[in-house]
């Protein structure tokens, strides 16, 4: 099948490994991540069920394989933030007319000395569960797959 540009179609991760060779796709590889506003409006315009991704619907060359933390709070809950338990990462919430989202702030190391990031808590490896990732690869064989998990900068707790 041709796509617009007369190109052979290509699989999601055909294209992405294309682009990073600096060749020329049949499209540009297309990602997704929304507030929950952006995304039920997307959903509701694209006449999706509350089951389905938008990602799915629209393309998205992407799918995320990671290893979930189970190890100790790592860095204490401050409040009006989201604080990522194993890696301390900042978030507050910005709300908007579509909802809101959770956007970095404070950045604790900004300003430290050596002594203050050696003295940082960083995650012992055995504290992540790496089963799945294998199986995520082979089940999203057809895609490029990203880090969705240590050290992806996505909070894994925010505030309620």
């Amino acid at each position: 099948m041709k796509t617009f540009g007369g190109k052979d179609r290509m699989t999601s991760k055909e294209r992405v490994m294309t682009t990073f060779a600096h060749k020329e796709p049949d499209r540009v590889p297309i990602g997704y991540s929304a507030n929950a506003g952006i995304d039920r409006r997307l959903r509701e315009y694209l006449g999706l069920r509350e089951d389905q991704w938008v990602g799915e619907a629209v393309g998205v060359d992407f799918r995320g394989v990671g290893a979930p933390y189970r190890g100790p709070r790592l860095h204490p809950e401050i409040e009006g933030r989201g604080v990522d338990m194993c890696w301390g990462l900042r978030t507050r919430w910005i709300e908007h007319e579509s909802g809101g989202y959770w956007d970095y702030c404070d950045f604790p190391l900004r300003d430290a000395d050596l002594d203050t990031i050696a003295a940082w808590p960083m995650p012992n490896p055995d504290d992540f569960d790496y089963s799945r990732i294998a199986e995520d690869c082979r089940n999203n064989k057809a895609f490029a797959s990203t880090p969705a998990g240590p050290g992806c900068p996505t909070p894994s707790t925010p505030p309620a």
